[in-house]
């Protein structure tokens, strides 16, 4: 088969040779490419901001100790978005700078393009994934709640581990062109560009495009005609927050899935091809965004955890529940820290850990 010639599998099994008839460049062609030293900046600098706001999160996820399938699927995601991150911003920044091209490292590039595509096709899964837990939490009686029951859900797991390997392993990778500044599958060293489709990549970016969509969508129907008018406005301000952090992500996700799509087949304008590199840069690093605007669990952890408890009450920082009965009351936080349920308007419990508080 073709593909596998194309793919990781043929250098694992060939001493980290390229396939030559597909890689090998010819001697006469120019191997300097053009240098976008202003574009390199921005994305070397703008991905260095977003994994500093990222990682402090992903420790926050770790420390929760949760095995629920929502903080599991945080724990992929955090992953997969870092390491695009890496691959989307930090790498393509330095190759445009210099304007570094495929025949100068043939082998670096082939690399960098396979684990840039485990990791936006295990992220777009777990994305997925997680759009459909959002639901199952609004609505228990969601037509896909089985996937997230514990036996069900160990299952799913070894599904999307299976995946992340094949997307590694068995797909042609992407190619990082300095000329045009984007991924391409194709590195253009005047071999037949059809030859490099990859399919499985076609078929991963259409599925998160119009499964997250779709499941976003009935997020919000549901949250806005279903769930009904509250007085609550603990449950007025969660509905908006997790409204806006589905559209957020359902937007990032499925505009550069399909921009890059449309890349690989038609003539695209130079403008589009920047617009939708720094799409694709802005679904790897806005959930870190996401988590410090619109999530106060994950956001009250990152304070908790950066500033000292000292400093935060001379500032008048009382962050959680503990915090803000010890201030009111004068005391101090008790030692053996305990939870403390609260009640929201409509009398129900909320957890302190709930993903979805907000």
């Amino acid at each position: 088969m073709l593909f596998l010639k194309m793919s990781f599998f043929y250098l694992l099994t060939n001493s980290f040779e390229l396939w030559p008839d597909a890689y090998k460049c010819p001697e006469n062609i120019e191997k300097s490419g053009a240098r976008r030293p202003i574009f390199g900046v921005y994305l070397m600098v703008s991905g260095m901001l977003f994994l500093i706001l990222y990682i402090p999160c992903f420790i926050t996820i770790c420390q929760a100790k949760s095995f629920t399938p929502a903080y599991q699927l945080m724990f992929i995601i955090g992953i997969s978005d870092m390491a695009s991150l890496i691959h989307s911003s930090l790498i393509p920044g330095y190759l445009d700078f210099y304007g570094i091209t495929f025949c100068e490292y043939p082998l670096f590039f082939f690399l960098n393009g396979s684990f840039c595509n485990i990791a936006w096709m295990t992220d777009c899964f777990a994305c997925i994934l997680l759009a459909i837990e959002r639901c199952v939490e609004v609505n228990p009686k969601f037509c896909l709640y089985f996937l997230l029951e514990p036996k069900v859900f160990r299952v799913v797991r070894s599904v999307l581990i299976v995946y992340a390997v094949y997307s590694l392993v068995f797909t042609i990778p992407m190619i990082f062109n300095t000329e045009f500044s984007c991924y391409l599958f194709d590195p253009m060293i005047g071999k037949d560009p059809s030859s490099y489709r990859n399919y499985s990549h076609a078929a991963n970016n259409l599925l998160v495009a119009v499964s997250t969509t779709t499941l976003n969508f009935y997020l919000c129907y549901y949250l806005i005609f279903k769930y009904g008018y509250s007085t609550s406005m603990w449950l007025y301000k969660s509905k908006r927050q997790i409204i806006l952090q589905g559209v957020i992500l359902c937007f990032f996700h499925a505009a550069a899935g399909l921009i890059y799509e449309y890349m690989q087949s038609f003539p695209t304008p130079q403008w589009l091809i920047i617009v939708g590199h720094i799409v694709w840069q802005m679904s790897c690093g806005c959930l870190s965004i996401v988590y410090l605007t619109l999530n106060r669990t994950v956001r009250n952890s990152v304070l908790k955890m950066l500033i000292p408890k000292r400093i935060r009450k001379k500032l008048g920082l009382h962050i959680g529940v503990e915090e803000h009965l010890a201030a009111e009351n004068g005391e101090g936080v008790g030692s053996g820290g305990e939870r403390i349920a609260v009640l929201n308007a409509g009398g129900a419990v909320i957890k302190f850990d709930n993903y979805f508080q907000n």
